[in-house]
């Protein structure tokens, strides 16, 4: 009886620290997919209101003859592209969110969150600059100068959201830290 009250506190004072770690590894879990469906709820956002404005901006949306309609035919197709790989991002985070995890599971996939992050940037400076190339060639005689010159100007501009987009992601995906054994891990906002 004297040891079963010894114990009792014994027991609870080991348990203790191993709950908070826990608790801990389960706040950076959600911190992990919190900060991935706000970064695709901030692109779910952009594309929506190019989608809406668009339309609204341009009589031609689908047969364009001027360069401002070019431009919003560009951001019209741009963000259906988008609303979709926003909207997959959203189904396929909230559904590994779900699955049975553990630190190095977590830390695996915010390198990998981070790489393809990084690719993503390389390609916005491709929009960008593709845009660019577009923009330039838009030779003033040419019956293709509206087109080429909307579309460059529709390029640059997709292209220079997308790299804030990235680099803010990134900047708040690192924020989040998760180190290879659950005993170091930490948590930062």
């Amino acid at each position: 009886m004297k040891y079963i009250k010894f114990l009792g506190p014994l027991i609870l004072i080991i348990a203790l620290p191993s709950s908070f770690k826990t608790q801990d590894s389960t706040s950076i879990h959600n911190l992990f997919y919190k900060k991935q469906q706000q970064s695709l709820s901030l692109l779910s956002g952009w594309s929506v209101a190019n989608l809406i404005y668009s339309p609204l901006a341009t009589k031609n949306l689908f047969s364009p003859e001027t360069t401002n309609e070019y431009f919003h035919q560009m951001n019209f197709s741009w963000n259906l592209l988008n609303v979709g790989i926003a909207g997959l991002g959203h189904i396929i985070v909230n559904k590994d969110s779900k699955k049975p995890w553990n630190m190095q599971t977590l830390y695996d996939k915010k390198k990998k969150a981070e790489k393809s992050i990084i690719i993503n940037i390389g390609l916005d400076l491709a929009y960008m600059f593709t845009g660019l190339l577009f923009k330039n060639n838009a030779q003033i005689n040419t019956s293709e100068y509206s087109m080429n010159k909307g579309y460059g100007n529709s390029l640059i501009l997709q292209g220079a959201y997308l790299l804030i987009y990235d680099t803010i992601f990134l900047m708040k995906l690192k924020k989040v830290l998760v180190k290879k054994k659950a005993d170091k891990a930490e948590l930062t906002n």
